[in-house]
């Protein structure tokens, strides 16, 4: 009887809900950010997605919309946009550029922009150093970014080699988990009351107390996983990339001449170096068959001495024959 007042409960949750969810859908989209179960508070929608392409440098953002050129994204739709920029810059700006972009982001604060991940390699070495930035920003922060970055680039010498932008649209998954967050909530309320009554066998209190902490943990897993997917909406990604800027002199039909000539020692080396481990490896085997091969000689020679000096044994003499 008390698994059919399970079950019961269960779907009179489902049913509910789901019935306000249906039609109160675009509601919950345009409110999802408002909840009081919500993280942080959260930005009004982001703008239509573009595609942007670096023109002599400048940054040129087109509009990218299915239906059209400049068509707005519908009321209560939530974007989730990744970013990506390349720059070029010379190897001796590079760690000043890639800290100014930092800079830029730490101080407008966490709760506009946070770095997660910072490193930069081989800043000695012109052809193959490189940098990376990644950061967590919201679109208010990405769009005074975005007015300003070629500005921002002339004192290091750097120019935007490239750029693009991709959005994901999120508003069906966290519509659909807060309808569902709001039955399970109503299904647990229902055990709660349920746990209240205090029922006459403990097998029954038992089993309430189990299916309350399976609903429960399942809240915090939904709970959990809206809260990522309102993050990934509030917070865009951004990923900074940068590469070395190049001469035009090293750019001309002689850098492949020079780089032979730059890479002549290291080149040198390496091989010098090579050749250093090959004997060093295969001199130890060299002296150990040596050493074996000497070691055989001699003992042929002793077996040759050993047969000379053997004794050679002596000959019978006949009988002379003579008269009596």
């Amino acid at each position: 009887m008390l698994r059919i007042t399970l079950a019961a409960l269960a779907a009179l949750s489902v049913s509910a809900c789901g019935g306000s969810s249906n039609n109160d859908q675009a509601a919950q989209g345009r409110m999802a950010f408002a909840s009081a179960d919500a993280p942080m508070a959260m930005p009004a929608p982001a703008p239509p997605a573009m595609t942007e392409k670096s023109v002599g440098g400048a940054v040129n953002i087109q509009d990218n919309q299915p239906g059209g050129s400049g068509q707005p994204i519908p009321p209560g739709t939530m974007m989730a946009y990744t970013y990506g920029w390349t720059f070029k810059v010379p190897t001796g700006n590079m760690q000043d550029l890639l800290n100014a972009h930092k800079k830029l982001c730490e101080d407008a604060g966490p709760a506009n922009c946070y770095v997660t991940n910072s490193n930069i390699t081989g800043l000695g070495e012109n052809e193959s150093s490189n940098g990376q930035l990644s950061m967590r920003a919201t679109e208010a922060w990405v769009r005074t970014f975005e007015k300003g970055v070629v500005a921002g680039l002339k004192p290091f010498d750097a120019s935007v080699d490239g750029s693009n932008r991709s959005g994901e649209d999120l508003t069906v998954q966290i519509v659909d988990g807060e309808a569902r967050l709001k039955s399970q909530v109503a299904f647990r309320d229902g055990l709660q009351t349920m746990l209240r009554e205090k029922p006459g066998k403990l097998s029954d209190l038992l089993e309430i107390q189990k299916t309350l902490a399976d609903a429960q943990a399942d809240i915090d897993s939904r709970q959990s996983v809206l809260a990522a997917l309102k993050l990934r909406v509030a917070m865009s990604t951004l990923t900074f990339s940068y590469e070395p800027k190049r001469s035009v002199v090293s750019e001309s039909i002689w850098r492949p001449l020079g780089n032979a000539f730059s890479n002549f020692a290291p080149n040198f080396v390496g091989t010098l170096a090579a050749i250093v481990e090959f004997i060093g490896g295969v001199l130890p085997l060299v002296i150990f068959v040596a050493l074996g091969v000497w070691l055989f000689w001699l003992l042929l020679r002793w077996i040759g001495r050993r047969r000379k000096k053997a004794p050679v044994p002596a000959t019978a003499k006949s009988p002379s024959s003579g008269g009596v």
